[in-house]
């Protein structure tokens, strides 16, 4: 019982490493506001935020700076397969029919790509 335990442990450990994206978000000008999803990340450049990958969803994103339009929008994504790759290794260890699951779920989960890059124009 007590490997069993280590065992999942160990997935659950590895699954979670293997969920989320370090994210740097830069824009043409220093200073901007960065807001995803309603939370305050910081002012641009805004470096290494981690951000969970999920299944289909978007993040929207609004970067605001005094003199510049507002820019609504949502981050750049991509699929996370390698991301899943870790996850399917974490709970094989511990499971013999959730890789099998997870293969079939994987195509679904994307992440932000690591690097985003907005352009503000100067207010009228």
């Amino acid at each position: 019982m007590k490997k069993i335990i280590a065992l999942l442990v160990i997935g659950a450990l590895l699954s979670g490493c293997a969920t989320t994206t370090n994210v740097n978000i830069k824009t043409n000008v220093d200073g901007a506001r960065v807001i995803v999803d309603g939370k305050i990340l910081g002012e641009t450049p805004v470096n290494s935020v981690e951000m969970k990958n999920n299944a289909g969803g978007s993040y929207q994103v609004i970067i605001e700076k005094e003199g510049y339009k507002t820019y609504r929008g949502i981050l750049q994504k991509e699929d996370k397969m390698g991301a899943m790759a870790a996850v399917i290794v974490g709970y094989s260890l511990s499971f013999l029919l959730l890789p099998l699951l997870l293969l079939l779920y994987a195509p679904y989960i994307s992440g932000p790509v690591p690097d985003q890059y907005f352009s503000l124009e100067a207010a009228d």
